[in-house]
C-alpha cells in the first residue's frame, strides 16, 4: 500500500489528536472561542457556514451521511454534524484546512474520473455513493472525515454538533445535570450501606 505523503502523516496525526487532553489543553482558548462562535447563526436559530462552501458543504454532508446515516435512530444529518465539521476547520482545526480542502478536490476529482461524469458525489445515486466510499476508506481524507463526525456526534451542542444532544441519544447518553443510584444494573439490588453488626454509626 502507497504511503501517505509527509503533509498527510501529518494531517492524519493532527485529527488523531483532535480530541487529546494536552491538544485540548494547549488549544484551549480557540476551543473556547470556537465554542462561543457555535451559538452564532442567522438569526431564526440556525447554524450557518463559515468555512466550507455549499457546494463543499453538500460533499461533507452526504459522506457524513453515510458514515452515520439516520433511520430509526437519529444520524449525523439530524445531529447538525456538518456545522460541527465546519465549525472545527474555520476555528481550532484551521491549521489542517488548506490540507483538508485539497483532500476534499481529490476526493471529488477521482470520484468524477471514476464514475466518468460531471455529477457531485453529493447528487450521485446512493448505492454508487457507498461503493465510492468502499473504495477510499482508507485515504485520509475519509479519515479525517470520519474522526470529524464521530467528534460532532458526541461533543456538546454549543461545538456545533450534537443538535438537540441528537448523537447522544444514538449512543444511549443520558443527558443529567446528576444521577441518583442506582446508576446501573451492576447495582440496581444494591441497598445501600449497610453497618457492620456491632458497629456504632458515626457521629461528628
Amino acid at each position: 500500500m502507497e504511503q501517505p505523503s509527509p503533509s498527510r502523516r501529518q494531517f492524519l496525526i493532527a485529527v488523531g489528536n483532535l480530541a487529546s487532553a494536552s491538544w485540548i489543553a494547549v488549544n484551549w482558548p480557540q476551543i473556547a472561542s470556537a465554542a462561543e462562535h457555535g451559538h452564532h447563526g442567522d438569526g431564526a436559530g440556525h447554524a450557518s457556514l463559515t468555512r466550507l462552501t455549499v457546494p463543499q458543504a453538500a460533499e461533507v454532508d452526504a459522506i457524513m451521511n453515510l458514515i452515520v446515516p439516520g433511520g430509526a435512530k437519529p444520524g449525523a444529518r439530524d445531529a447538525q454534524v456538518l456545522y460541527f465539521i465546519d465549525n472545527a476547520l474555520g476555528s481550532f482545526f484551521a491549521a489542517q484546512w488548506p490540507e483538508f480542502e485539497l483532500g476534499l478536490a481529490e476526493f471529488q476529482s477521482a470520484f468524477a474520473a471514476h464514475t466518468g461524469s460531471a455529477t457531485p458525489f453529493s447528487a450521485a445515486p446512493e448505492a454508487q455513493q457507498v461503493e465510492w466510499l468502499h473504495e477510499v476508506d482508507e485515504t485520509p481524507f475519509f479519515l479525517a472525515i470520519r474522526r470529524l463526525t464521530v467528534l460532532g456526534l458526541i461533543a456538546l451542542p454549543k461545538y456545533g454538533g450534537n443538535h438537540e444532544y441528537k448523537g447522544w441519544d444514538l449512543i444511549g447518553v443520558e443527558n443529567r445535570h446528576f444521577w441518583t443510584s442506582p446508576f446501573g444494573f451492576y447495582d440496581r439490588d444494591y441497598p445501600g450501606f449497610v453497618p457492620y453488626p456491632g458497629t456504632q454509626p458515626f457521629t461528628a
